[in-house]
């Protein structure tokens, strides 16, 4: 009898009801970035929706004089520049049964999920700080500040304070030189030496390639620097690397795009045209563009739509925030002709895009949609196979800052009447990227990591 009944317990089946679960404690963060850039770069507290600045872009002329003489009066150039202050918004609940049930695995539930939304909230600043784009959100329900990507784009000199050059378009393989050749661009702009005053900021795999080639030709360890608290990074020539998530597209690729013209409406000229449609990720960034597609349409008022399905299996499910339209009058030269947001005026997911020739209207009520082209430049190219950027930019809040109003704020709400064993909180953050002098920060666009 009792080696029968041995036998019979020992089959799973028989036993499972009297197995008690046992569950590990530690809880596993599955979703992850390297995020340090944000803390690296000063901020300021501000006290209004915007923040104004002043700068002064010319100094009084200056030369020689003959005895007796005098040269004409002259005078400083000055001009204000702004940058909104955008909220930033997260709402998180926790029922009290949950928090109950859950406090000898985890503690205090809601706090639990109140600290992974604040590294949430941070990650999409940081996201935020390299892609947003302030003009092409602005009239939509979910406005965000404009980064890096935006702010250091001039491919060209343009005119008047704007006549300098702070971006290179390497399309190939990195090299060291390149860091070099961006501290020359950097330092003939500013003027000044370019040091521990200033950062690389990059992704981990291109970190990983200017170890491979830092580290043949030199005899020791790369030197490290302190940045922050806690913050110790490597350098070279001197300079921080910052490492973040938000500059490798990895193989993310946006999906199929399809076409269709109309007659009226617009301004585009008869002609074919050629597009490429990306897509910026929220708590990532830009991934690579479509596909080629092109577009033959007649007259001269005429309207190019452009129309896909909301990028799907994107990291960590998560959803565009921005898209950026590539347009070229040949095959394979698309330039960047405007960004839209990913959310139309109603807070609607966009699935098309109509080029009017003057604008980039979205599919709201009525195609509405800013006026003009926003973020166009002809010298951003379309984002290919492991194309990502580099970029330096200065540790001084003369040059660059972050003001802020409420620095991720924690805001206790209370139960409602429908919901009344609710425990739920908001995170809000009121913040922008202040780029005070753009002519001083550097970029190194469509760089591929070699190793």
């Amino acid at each position: 009898m009792p080696t029968e009944l041995q036998e019979a317990l020992t089959l799973a089946s028989a036993v499972t009801p009297l197995i008690q679960k046992q569950i590990d404690p530690l809880l596993l963060e599955y979703q992850r970035r390297y995020a340090p850039l944000l803390a690296a770069i000063p901020s300021k507290q501000w006290g209004s929706t915007q923040y104004f600045f002043n700068r002064r872009t010319a100094r009084p002329d200056a030369g020689g004089v003959i005895d007796g003489g005098a040269r004409p009066i002259g005078s400083s150039t000055y001009e204000q520049a702004v940058y909104n202050i955008r909220l930033m918004q997260a709402v998180g609940s926790v029922t009290g049964f949950a928090q109950t049930v859950t406090r000898d695995l985890v503690g205090d539930l809601r706090q639990l999920e109140i600290d992974g939304t604040v590294q949430s909230l941070m990650w999409t600043m940081e996201c935020d700080a390299v892609w947003g784009h302030d003009g092409a959100t602005a009239n939509g329900q979910y406005p965000i500040y404009s980064g890096l990507d935006y702010l250091v784009s001039n491919w060209t000199a343009g005119t008047g304070s704007n006549a300098f050059v702070n971006a290179q378009d390497l399309n190939g393989n990195f090299a060291l030189k390149n860091l070099d050749e961006l501290m020359d661009i950097v330092e003939s702009n500013a003027a000044m030496p370019v040091g521990e005053n200033y950062m690389f900021v990059m992704s981990p795999r291109m970190w990983s390639n200017v170890s491979q080639l830092v580290f043949p030709q030199q005899r020791f360890a790369a030197p490290t620097a302190t940045i922050g608290a806690g913050l110790n990074v490597p350098t070279y020539r001197d300079v921080p690397i910052i490492k973040s998530s938000f500059l490798s597209p990895r193989t993310f690729q946006m999906g199929t795009v399809s076409t269709a013209t109309a007659t009226s409406g617009g301004t585009l000229a008869a002609g074919t045209y050629y597009y490429q449609v990306s897509a910026v990720i929220a708590r990532f960034g830009e991934i690579q563009v479509s596909t080629e597609v092109s577009q033959t349409t007649t007259g001269s008022t005429s309207t190019a739509t452009l129309s896909f399905s909301t990028p799907s299996n994107m990291p960590d499910g998560a959803a565009p925030i921005l898209y950026k339209v590539y347009r070229g009058a040949s095959s394979g030269a698309e330039t960047l002709v405007g960004v839209v947001d990913a959310f139309d005026t109603t807070g609607a997911a966009v699935t098309s895009i109509i080029d009017t020739g003057t604008n980039l209207l979205t599919n709201s009520s009525g195609n509405t949609g800013p006026s003009a082209y926003q973020g166009g430049n002809t010298g951003a190219k379309p984002r290919g196979a492991g194309q990502e950027d580099i970029y330096l930019i200065p540790r001084d809040q003369n040059f660059m800052v972050r003001p802020y109003t409420r620095d991720v704020q924690v805001i206790p709400l209370a139960p409602t009447v429908t919901a009344p064993d609710t425990l739920p909180f908001a995170l809000v953050s009121d913040t922008c990227l202040a780029v005070r002098a753009s002519k001083y920060v550097g970029r190194l666009s469509r760089a591929v990591a070699n190793i």
